[in-house]
């Protein structure tokens, strides 16, 4: 898939954010994308751009079946997600620590079943948004005090990325040919709604403005087209087609993660 020109791409969650940034980005090259987010109105940025849009709950199993069966994408994105609840987990109630599991995974657990029940075609892509903050207890440079706020948030983002690795096994048990991979941006966003919100947070506590967080904490700013374009550049390139997970950093570009387990690995 080291052209994405004509090709069929599904992006939840497409209305905002960087699920717009990524449908913005695989137009611009000339793919045929599908935008879908529960609000019909926020979509209109999505139709501007030239994505055919559909409001609807990417949670919906129906809805995802209908989709995948009727649309057969080439790529799904499987972008969606929740607001997270800022708040230090004493003061959190279940409800907004399951928030993000309840959308963020969910979402992604509909989406793998329809992708491997349906099934997609084989050499189909599924590309899920995990986080860099997936990785707050193995990376030394993110430490658990920093993302306090977080709650349920970071679990969730882990399950996401793990997910792929299930995906992936089924999906060779069953000789599907269709690969699953978790997107990574390894720098907070401040241009999405999220990404703000985050770094308000944090600002607060540390009497820093937006700005002064991301880049005390980063170093540099990771804008919402410039992952865009980094995702359609990661499924242009053909090398990547077998990793699990990718980062995206300014600095440091696309890092891969992990990769695929083979068969004589995975039966070690």
């Amino acid at each position: 898939m080291d052209n994405v020109s004509g090709k069929r791409i599904v992006v939840t969650g497409g209305s905002e954010g960087l699920g717009l940034a990524m449908a913005k980005a695989f137009l611009a090259r000339g793919a045929r994308v599908t935008a879908i987010a529960r609000n019909a109105e926020r979509l209109e940025q999505a139709r501007q751009l030239g994505a055919t849009t559909i409001a609807g709950d990417a949670t919906d199993a129906r809805l995802m079946d209908r989709i995948v069966a009727d649309g057969q994408p080439d790529i799904l994105v499987l972008n969606a997600g929740a607001r997270l609840p800022m708040t230090p987990i004493d003061k959190q109630t279940w409800d907004d620590f399951s928030a993000i599991w309840n959308t963020d995974v969910k979402a992604s657990l509909v989406g793998i079943q329809a992708a491997l029940n349906t099934p997609m075609k084989p050499g189909s892509r599924v590309m899920m948004m995990s986080s860099g903050a997936a990785t707050v207890m193995s990376s030394p440079f993110i430490q658990p005090e920093s993302l306090r706020l977080s709650g349920g948030y970071i679990g969730a983002k882990r399950m996401v990325w793990y997910m792929a690795h299930q995906a992936n096994v089924v999906s060779r048990e069953r000789e599907l040919g269709i690969h699953f991979q978790a997107l990574l941006p390894s720098q907070l966003i401040p241009g999405t709604a999220l990404g703000h919100a985050v770094a308000s947070a944090y600002g607060e506590v540390e009497g820093r403005s937006v700005e002064e967080h991301v880049l005390q904490r980063y170093g540099s700013i990771l804008e919402p087209d410039m992952f865009g374009t980094m995702v359609a550049d990661l499924v242009s390139d053909p090398s990547s087609a077998r990793g699990v997970a990718y980062g995206f950093r300014v600095d440091a570009g696309i890092m891969p993660l992990d990769v695929v387990a083979t068969s004589k690995r995975a039966n070690e």
